[in-house]
């Protein structure tokens, strides 16, 4: 046994070096290889354990009795975002779609589901959860922004609103000031916002996506460990086109994250007690079985949503009929979860 362990070591001489495996561990015809990463993107989990099974089946260090072949991957313990147990993110692809109104109250409903709940907004260029949370503009002139410390490093205190831990750019801007930078800044300030916020214990974070396919979403794959995503979306095509795109991005086997389902908001209208299919009824719907993609539920097209998102107060808050909608979203998204753990 002892004699096997150290082929294998010799073998996966390049992990060892980077302080990567952990231990070796024989029971039986299983061989168990314990592999601790910074910040395992699940793609980099895959690559990682199919090049380590392939090596070592290819150099024959292990008889025909020891062929299993199991690797753990953990990750390493360096800072606050190994306390997170979910990473979500909302995406679509298309602007205007209302993802922020959806991250917003999905994050309200899991805190008043009993779970401790983040969330990040990853529009550098366009921030909008400050206003979604009435989060006033003069917050920096104010000097709220607070630095607390961890091993020596500081972290920013996040906002704490609804009972939802919040962290934006939009904190660091005064009201309509532009963010002209090119994409590595972006790409940087994002990074910071994930890793440099004392976001404590959490059971959630969901991160509040831009539209597109670019450095942001590139960035924030590279960076997280993402268990899922939720894709938003109204009903006519031209959303669904984006949203098509979006889908493909998440599906991409080297960058691969399980998409959890998709919403269709502003899907309809009342009107005398009828339903009205403003962008056209069943769009959502006929798209999610075409991609194979689960139907999460539809959120109405509502005044009072609008206005209530103005004045910087969840709808879920105030409307009862909204509020049991994105419980039983919210509880799908959580259903959809549990099959990938």
């Amino acid at each position: 046994m002892v004699a096997i362990k150290k082929k294998i070591e010799k073998a996966l001489n390049n992990i060892i070096k980077y302080n990567c495996l952990k231990k070796i561990d024989i029971n039986n015809n299983m061989v168990i290889i314990y592999l601790s990463l910074y910040y395992p993107t699940m793609h980099l989990k895959k690559k990682l354990t199919k090049y380590i099974k392939d090596y070592l089946n290819k150099e024959e260090i292990l008889s025909n009795e020891e062929k299993k072949i199991s690797i753990k991957i953990e990750m390493e313990v360096k800072n606050k975002e190994s306390k997170i147990k979910n990473i979500i993110a909302v995406a679509s692809g298309k602007g205007g779609v209302g993802k922020s109104t959806i991250a917003t109250n999905i994050a309200v409903t899991l805190v008043k589901m009993g779970f401790s709940v983040g969330l990040l907004d990853a529009d550098i260029y366009g921030p909008s959860i400050p206003l979604m949370f009435n989060i006033k503009n003069d917050f920096v002139d104010n000097n709220n922004i607070i630095l607390t410390k961890e091993n020596g490093s500081p972290l920013i205190k996040p906002v704490m609103s609804y009972q939802v831990k919040i962290i934006s750019i939009g904190l660091f801007l005064k009201y309509g000031e532009a963010v002209v930078w090119r994409g590595p800044m972006v790409t940087k300030a994002l990074i910071q916002l994930i890793h440099e916020t004392d976001w404590g214990k959490l059971d959630f974070l969901i991160i509040d996506l831009p539209p597109g396919t670019g450095d942001i979403h590139l960035s924030l794959l590279q960076e997280t460990t993402l268990k899922g995503v939720i894709i938003v979306s109204t009903s006519q095509r031209i959303a669904l086109s984006d949203v098509n795109r979006t889908v493909e991005m998440f599906r991409i086997k080297s960058i691969y994250v399980p998409i959890l389902g998709i919403i269709e908001n502003m899907s309809y209208f009342l009107k005398n007690r009828e339903k009205n299919y403003f962008f056209g009824k069943d769009g959502v719907k006929n798209f999610s079985k075409k991609m194979n993609i689960s139907f999460l539920g539809e959120v109405p097209m509502l005044q009072e949503i609008q206005e209530y998102s103005d004045m910087g107060i969840p709808i879920v808050l105030e409307n009862e009929n909204v509020r049991d909608i994105f419980i039983k979203i919210t509880k799908n998204i959580v259903k959809q979860l549990k099959k990938y753990l």
